[in-house]
């Protein structure tokens, strides 16, 4: 082993590059500093609209190169200076990638989509903007210091502190210009299985459980679901010993022998179970927001369901739903749905608590499936009282309500709030 490498394994230690190299393809243009930062007291990069930012410390001691109109998007790529001479005098060219530190590249949704499908090693998605398009902070695996004859003992000091300023880079990128917000996805197997689901239009997967057993997609579109999932804030390895108890629902793929399991028991609902591989992975998921993962796969399954059972079988369609449906048992709720257009329907529920107050949800429907069912999202709660029989206050309770419309066998309609339950066990009967 050469002194080279041993310094190089020594550096990649220290470092944790962990992600594998993407170089920039055509033409490069070498880049000269062209704005001043401000208060970093650095030099600003400009490319197109896009700026990058690097500070004085720092400057001199890189070149950017920004390729124009390159054909995957790299906007940046920056190198340690020093490597790049060293290699240069050494008959290197540019493809060695001597003192490569990171470069940033832009993609549209089409192009994220396939690479969050297989291992994306050497970029890491960090931002979008209002057009669509994403963002990809890229850098090496290995390290790619580079010194003529081995002089590599000087070298350490400087090479770490550009590391550490490249991977502060897309922190402040968003920050420093306008339209761009953070965005990522992880990229470890329960990434890329959820990402084949949702982007493969030959993905072979079937989602599970007692209820009406392995359901494959037949037409239905995971994307929504998938991107809930992927939308987590972290993602940790869990002792085996807090496996959950009970239910869950199963996201298989028979071909590879692979599956993941949600878990349903409460408290414990972004839980997930990977089987195969070498064995079982205990992971836990946590959301920025109150997203339950298996409350999502369940979502998810219902509309399988509903459009390979979903009694498409008995002739429904979305217009079978037209109406006033009442509560079967004791009468207090309604549902009217009413078509607002080809594809849309009005759906309002009132539950009378009282004499004075009722329980209001509004929302407009699509239909899902063959089996007549209607979906709907951003559903609206409210608490409506009566101070009089003309006047009323309205007190909102949440405004991102989800769900499912359906019938069932015996032509009664079943109504699956996915927010609160609020439909559990109620069944509606046609009232006109």
């Amino acid at each position: 082993m050469n002194r080279k490498h041993i310094v190089s394994v020594a550096l990649a230690a220290a470092l944790a590059l962990c992600l594998a190299a993407c170089g920039a393809k055509g033409t490069e243009q070498t880049a000269e500093p062209s704005q001043p930062i401000g208060q970093t007291g650095g030099v600003g990069f400009v490319n197109g609209e896009l700026t990058l930012n690097v500070p004085s410390e720092v400057s001199a001691l890189v070149v950017v190169n920004m390729p124009q109109d390159d054909p995957d998007g790299i906007l940046f790529s920056v190198s340690e200076k020093a490597s790049v001479e060293a290699g240069k005098a050494d008959g290197h060219d540019e493809t060695w990638g001597d003192g490569w530190l990171f470069g940033v590249r832009r993609v549209d949704a089409d192009t994220l989509h396939e690479l969050l499908c297989w291992d994306m090693s050497g970029a890491q998605p960090f931002a979008k903007d209002a057009e669509g398009n994403y963002y990809l902070f890229t850098h090496p695996t290995d390290v790619r210091l580079y010194r003529q004859n081995d002089a590599y003992a000087d070298a350490a000091e400087q090479w770490t502190m550009l590391n550490d300023w490249a991977w502060s880079v897309c922190e402040y990128f968003v920050k420093e210009n306008a339209g761009l917000e953070p965005f990522s996805r992880g990229n470890g197997m329960l990434d890329m299985y959820l990402a084949r689901a949702a982007y493969q239009s030959d993905a072979d997967y079937t989602v599970s459980t007692v209820e009406y057993g392995p359901l494959a997609p037949a037409g239905v579109d995971a994307a929504p679901y998938v991107e809930r999932l992927l939308g987590y804030a972290a993602i940790r390895k869990a002792d085996a010993a807090d496996t959950p108890d009970g239910e869950y629902v199963v996201l298989n793929f028979p071909a590879e022998e692979v599956r993941f399991d949600f878990f349903r028991m409460e408290g414990k609902e972004n839980y997930v179970r990977q089987v195969g591989y070498n064995g079982e992975y205990l992971m836990k998921l946590t959301y920025a927001d109150d997203t339950k993962a298996s409350e999502v796969m369940q979502a998810w399954y219902d509309e399988l369901a509903a459009n390979a059972i979903g009694n498409a079988a008995l002739g429904y369609t979305p217009d079978d739903l037209v109406g006033v449906w009442a509560e079967k048992t004791v009468g207090l709720g309604t549902i009217t749905v009413a078509k607002a257009d080809e594809g849309v329907f009005n759906i309002e529920i009132v539950w009378r608590d009282n004499a004075a107050t009722y329980a209001y949800w509004e929302m407009t429907a699509a239909p899902i499936g063959a089996g007549g069912a209607l979906r709907y999202e951003n559903g609206r709660h409210f608490i409506r009282s009566f101070t009089s029989e003309a006047e009323y206050a309205d007190e909102e309770q949440y405004a991102d309500g989800s769900g499912l419309i359906s019938l069932n066998s015996a032509f009664e309609l079943m109504w699956e709030d996915e927010k609160d339950g609020a439909g559990d066990n109620c069944v509606f009967i046609n009232a006109g």
